[in-house]
């Protein structure tokens, strides 16, 4: 009698569905957050709402709640989700080149990574048109932690670029090509625009130009210079998604 009580307490702290059906939480988060994405995307998000969300992702309000505890601390999980993504995204880019990583290989595979990612390209350029009212806590929330500013900081540290400069004046170069084709590219006239892969490449060598060193590496700093962009990159998905836990 006393193991059967305690089997039916189980299975009673399992989540069911209103037809009974065990709910696994991790799939229902996911499918919430890919509805979200689409709402934010198609409606922005002044105009989605949480009944929206539930609708798009055939669950009840209340599950949605169950996850999150309003609209915007949704939003917020699935722009790191979907920043965690693209991090992710580069770091597999970055160890399948068959060459070591350096700034101009991690700046390529990261406007590849964004150019994929239109909520984070959103969230860079803080497009309120689809982040609203949210593009600003969205920006300081902890979105681009990790950013490639703290990379250079590192580079600076072991002499592996241009030091004549101050770290200011580097970003100030980065941001004006890197977030300055984000800002601009739907402006630019057609015959202007170039393949996506192209633009990569381009702005990749065109900040390395400009930050790299006269002389070059040797094979011992090329080495660390690799082992450092891994490090950053994967520490910076790692923040996020502690940042993501309750």
């Amino acid at each position: 009698m006393m193991t059967r009580f305690v089997h039916l307490v189980i299975i009673a702290e399992v989540p069911v569905s209103p037809r009974g059906v065990p709910v696994d939480p991790a799939e229902r988060a996911g499918r919430i957050l890919d509805a979200a994405a689409r709402l934010l995307l198609r409606y922005g998000h002044d105009r989605t709402t949480i009944g929206d969300i539930a609708r798009e992702a055939g669950v009840a309000k209340g599950s949605v709640y169950a996850h999150w505890r309003s609209r915007d601390q949704l939003f917020l999980a699935l722009l790191r989700r979907e920043q965690v993504t693209v991090l992710r995204r580069v770091r597999d880019r970055v160890r399948a080149a068959g060459r070591p990583a350096d700034l101009e290989l991690v700046l390529a595979e990261s406007v590849r990574a964004y150019q994929a990612s239109p909520l984070v390209i959103a969230v860079l350029t803080r497009n309120t048109e689809i982040l609203g009212g949210l593009a600003r806590a969205a920006a300081g929330d902890g979105v681009r932690r990790g950013s490639i500013v703290e990379l250079l900081a590192t580079l600076r540290d072991g002499g592996w670029i241009r030091t004549d400069r101050t770290l200011a004046e580097q970003v100030t170069v980065l941001s004006a090509v890197y977030l300055g084709y984000f800002l601009t590219e739907p402006l630019l006239p057609g015959e202007f625009r170039v393949p996506d892969d192209a633009v990569a490449g381009l702005i990749a060598e065109t900040v390395q130009r400009a930050l790299c060193r006269p002389e070059p590496l040797t094979p011992d700093e090329v080495a660390a210079v690799d082992r450092a962009v891994h490090e950053h990159i994967t520490a910076a998905a790692e923040r996020l998604l502690e940042e993501d836990q309750p």
